[in-house]
């Protein structure tokens, strides 16, 4: 068989075969048709029915089979020794053998589909060049010796068709090489030849546009639509709308050459040329043999095989203009440990910055390894996937499966493909990238969602919103990043102190999303960083549209929302739009009390589950048991969404008040601790809700407030609780006894957490009257306002008012069964009224006996309090020694114990201040002012009573601290208390009191974590 080299055909046009470089003379019509034929069937065999149908006009003669050996032998003579074994003959018929690469057409082939991987990869000059050189090979219809049969039809069809694609890439990758005047030219002749091929008129459009012609391109979108309406009833495709888009807001992209302009000397491949008489390929004008930039030979001398491993260069990644600012962490995760993983996902919530943080690390990766990017956004179908990532890679579209295409493409090829916004096709492009991982042993995909593919193997890598707040309470890189864009419009700008707050603000109120604080940035020429604060509460009006080159795929960060809040299940749609009203974060329980009225019943972790998957709800599993969250601007976007908010605020206020009831139960037993804590984490939410009722269940805001008695003084939250306590009481004039005193003697323990006793013990006999005028409203409320009013008295140092309160309240405790904490609540008011009338014995026997109570009990606060009134008991000894203190210390370490699991900053300030007063004995005195100066400056910001029991020590016990240390030191050691944080005040106590009692069990901030930070 003749090799490449030495037999050649050309059918693109009138017959002609070469045999060892010299053109054979087939003869007659008859051997050219036959030859002709032979070569249409690209190598197969041919019947020899179908043959004489092919080369004989009129009737075969009647002996066929002799008339055909008799022509097949001449034909044989004519390509002599090289050619004749070529054309033989099979069980099957006659067939001619020759690779595409003997054939003009099936070089022709292979060069387009080599400058389709060359113009993908970036290389427009080479692709131009293989584009030109394919067309050249043309010189008239192809197997012109053959008439219309079906067995030339569909052929013939197939090489025109590629013919006017090569037509049009060819101006392609003019227009990426830079010459838009030259493609201009030649594409206002291609779409007057061709005017329903929407390709060439966007490659006309985009040229005019380069060429500076902006309104000669309008004229021309303008022209193809009226053509497309007028002669077909048809609007122009998704390309021809979007390209319009483009130009109307002037987007910087279109100006973008993907590929550098030729290099000097390089003769571009549109250019006249002859052919070379040897069949290497093209030549110059002059007769040699072109070369490529490189100085190799020119691609056309290659087989088809080493033009497609020639077209694997990567194409480059334009990065925005824009600054990247605060991923560093994410990029180096995707560059380092990530790089051996095949397929990566990008998770996060709209707006939260997955595509750049993928086009970032796709810059990056390009130089390394061959990248593609394949944006979804605009995909409505999964069988638009395939052919999307078909098209990124410059695979010529298949009629059928494009995956087969695609991997054959990527079969052996090391690479990076990237499949950007992909959450409304999650199934089909987890198919896709099961199929091409297990084809493609050298291929790694990265795709960015707001939900997982769900596929095995798949790694997820979570993009959250950016930090606020950086390490060592530094501004994060939210708000690094709304500096920065506000200073890209104000040169040499340097934000003031009152500009840094708002941009603090904005940042925190947009969840620092870096969508909306592009956004917000944007805004601020016109209101200000000030103004834009202001006017968030109508977010979505305030923040506007999307700039023009903006990654996103919506128009505004509404549209973003609203993308991923359609692509919900019904059922998770309906289950978000019911969870706006919690603030702060919420339980799956929670989420479960406020479910649609048609999904009672529903599993809500599933549902919960579900949401998280989507990036619609955030989940914190650090903590336990987990809590979530909607971002701010998805809980605005709910609450405008929401088909019945009025019953979803219900829903919400309903079981903020049956958590509280459920709680508070637990307060006074051995789970107290974990009640405390579950309390304090859902107070915004009990605010929110109380505040509903307020408006529409008076009664129950009351009763709600109430109950949550000692949690304001535990959270610090006293003047809140004195206010809501009083809104409630006067919301609701004419509710039922029971409810008004509860509300009375709820106000009268806060006040007298915050330091006002005798508005406690006045609040304590408005209830003890309101009760003797409804006996019917039970002891236990008689037994806690006695208790109220006597720590009041105690608290004026009122001796008689005290002992007779305190008598009072043993007798009414001995009348009926009590629980065993209202016991241990009633020996700690009678054994401080006890000391206070100077019966020290007794007070002292009375306050151990109601502590141990409290300890077998589980009441953490008697076990807190018992502990704090007996080291106060041992401070007012006049005579304090060092052993006294020591005492003293251990029973504060241990009350510290108790109101640290209790969650309780208001009472864990007394003990601290008691502490401050036992140190001097201990040889800390300096110490001991610091910490005394700490306590004050946080008690003052509480606006709690630290000093509520130091009258148990006697007067002018306070003054012995003073005396400790020089009147200079003191100042030193106070300034430096007030600077100390909750956290370094703890840790001052704990560090100390332990140095000074090492036989002690350490106790601080490391007891609960939680205590680690002031309450709020």
């Amino acid at each position: 068989m003749g090799g490449p080299d030495m037999l050649r055909c050309r059918v693109l046009g009138p017959l002609e075969i070469e045999v060892d470089g010299e053109q054979v003379d087939l003869g007659g019509p008859l051997p050219r048709r036959l030859m002709s034929a032979l070569l249409a069937a690209e190598g197969k065999p041919i019947a020899d029915a179908t043959l004489a149908e092919l080369v004989w006009d009129s009737e075969p003669p009647a002996v066929l089979s002799s008339a055909l050996q008799v022509t097949v032998s001449r034909l044989r003579s004519a390509l002599g020794p090289t050619g004749r074994e070529s054309l033989a003959r099979s069980s099957a018929g006659y067939v001619f053998d020759v690779k595409p690469e003997q054939t003009d057409a099936g070089q022709f082939v292979a060069m387009v589909a080599a400058g389709g991987q060359l113009l993908s990869s970036g290389d427009a000059p080479r692709a131009a060049h293989a584009y030109g050189s394919a067309l050249a090979l043309w010189r008239g219809e192809p197997w012109s010796e053959l008439g219309s049969t079906p067995v030339t039809t569909g052929a013939r069809a197939r090489l025109r068709e590629l013919r006017e694609i090569a037509l049009e890439e060819l101006q392609a990758a003019r227009l990426a090489s830079g010459d838009a005047a030259g493609a201009v030219a030649a594409l206002s002749e291609a779409v007057a030849a061709s005017p329903y091929r929407e390709r060439r008129w966007e490659l006309l459009v985009l040229g005019l546009y380069r060429c500076g012609r902006q309104g000669h391109a309008l004229a021309e979108l303008r022209r193809v639509r009226e053509l497309l309406a007028e002669e077909l009833g048809v609007d122009p495709g998704p390309a021809l709308r979007a390209l319009e888009l483009q130009l109307l807001n002037h987007d910087p992209r279109l100006l973008i050459v993907d590929s550098p302009a030729p290099p000097a000397g390089f003769t571009p491949a549109w250019a006249p040329t002859s052919t070379d008489p040897t069949g290497a390929g093209p030549t110059s004008p002059g007769g040699e043999h072109r070369a490529s930039a490189s100085g190799e030979p020119a691609p056309l001398a290659l087989a088809p095989s080493e033009l497609a491993a020639r077209a694997k260069v990567t194409r480059p990644v334009a990065r925005p203009l824009s600054s990247f600012i605060g991923r560093q962490a994410e990029l180096a995760l995707l560059a380092g440990p990530l790089a051996t993983r095949r397929l990566v996902s990008l998770l996060g919530p709209a707006g939260v910055g997955k595509t750049r943080l993928a086009m970032e690390h796709l810059a990056g990766a390009a130089s390394q390894t061959d990248a593609w990017l394949v944006r979804l956004s605009e995909v409505a179908t999964p069988q638009g996937v395939a052919l999307s990532v078909a098209s990124a890679l410059g695979v010529a579209r298949p009629a059928g499966d494009p995956v087969p295409a695609i991997e054959r493409a990527l079969a052996d090829t090391p690479g990076l493909l990237v499949l950007d916004n992909c959450e409304h096709l999650v199934g089909a492009v987890g198919e896709l990238a099961m199929a091409l991982l297990a084809s493609c042993p050298r291929l790694r995909i990265l795709v960015t969602s707001r939900e997982p593919l769900g596929v095995d193997g798949e790694h997820i890598v979570a993009v959250r919103p950016l930090a606020v707040t950086g390490d060592n309470d530094v501004d994060g890189a939210a708000v690094a990043l709304l500096l920065d864009r506000v200073g890209a419009s104000r040169p040499g700008w340097r934000p003031s102190a009152g500009e840094l707050a708002s941009a603090r603000q904005i940042c925190r109120a947009l969840d620092g999303l870096p969508l909306a604080i592009e956004l917000a940035a944007s805004r601020e020429r016109a209101f200000g960083l000030a103004g834009v604060a202001s006017h968030l509460r109508d977010r979505f009006a305030v923040l506007g549209a999307t700039p023009r080159g903006s990654l996103t795929p919506h128009a505004t960060l509404r549209a973003a929302i609203e993308w991923s809040v359609d692509l919900l299940p019904s059922a998770d749609r309906a289950m978000l739009l019911r969870l706006w009203p919690f603030e702060g974060g919420f339980s799956w329980q929670a989420a479960e009390a406020v479910q649609p009225p048609g999904a009672v019943g529903r599993p809500v972790l599933a549902t919960l589950a579900s949401l998280v998957d989507r990036s619609m709800v955030m989940a914190d599993t650090a903590t336990a048991p987990a809590r979530y969250r909607l971002l701010e601007t998805v809980r605005d976007y709910c609450r405008a969404a929401d088909p019945d908010p009025s019953a979803t605020r219900a829903a919400h206020a309903a079981w903020a008040r049956s958590f509280v009831a459920d709680q508070v139960a637990l307060t006074t037993g051995p789970e107290a601790g974990q009640a405390f804590r579950s309390l304090t984490a859902e107070l915004p939410n009990i605010r929110s809700g109380i505040a509903h009722d307020l408006d529409h269940h008076p009664v129950d805001a009351l009763r709600t407030s109430a109950a949550l008695e000692w949690l304001w003084s535990a959270a610090g939250s006293l003047a809140e609780g004195s206010r809501l306590i009083q809104d409630a009481l006067r919301a609701c004039p004419s509710a039922g006894p029971a409810d008004r005193v509860n509300g009375l003697l709820a106000l009268a323990i806060v006040t007298f957490h915050a330091g006002d006793p005798g508005e406690t013990i006045r609040l304590a006999d408005e209830a003890i009257a309101m009760l003797a005028r409804s006996p019917d409203s039970g002891r236990p409320l008689l037994l806690k306002a006695l208790r109220y009013r006597a720590a009041g008295t105690v608290q004026v140092a009122d001796v008689a008012s005290a002992w007779a309160t305190a008598e009072r309240l043993a007798t009414e405790l001995d009348r009926l069964p009590t629980p065993a904490w209202v016991h241990a609540a009633t020996g700690l008011a009678v054994g401080a009224a006890q000391l206070m009338a100077g019966r020290r014995a007794e007070g002292e026997a009375s306050l151990v006996a109601a502590r141990d109570l409290s300890y077998r009990c589980g009441y953490l606060w008697g076990q807190g309090t018992g502990e704090l009134l007996l080291a106060w008991n041992l401070l007012s000894d006049r005579e304090v020694a060092e052993r006294t203190a020591q005492q003293a210390l251990r029973s504060l370490q241990r009350a510290l114990a108790a109101f640290t699991e209790q969650s309780n900053g208001t009472d864990l300030l007394s003990v601290l201040y008691a502490g401050a007063h036992a140190l001097p004995y201990l040889d800390r005195a300096t110490d001991a002012i610091r910490l005394r100066a700490a306590v004050v400056e946080h008690a003052e910001r509480f606006g709690a009573d630290h000093r509520r029991y130091v009258h148990l020590a006697g007067a002018g016990f306070e003054a012995r601290l003073d005396q400790a240390v020089s009147p200079g030191e003191r100042a030193g050691a106070e300034r430096d208390g007030r600077a100390l944080s909750w956290p370094a005040m703890l840790q001052l106590f704990s560090e100390t009191a332990n140095a000074a009692l090492p036989a002690v069990l350490a106790v601080g901030p490391e007891a609960n974590p939680a205590m680690a930070r002031p309450p709020t």
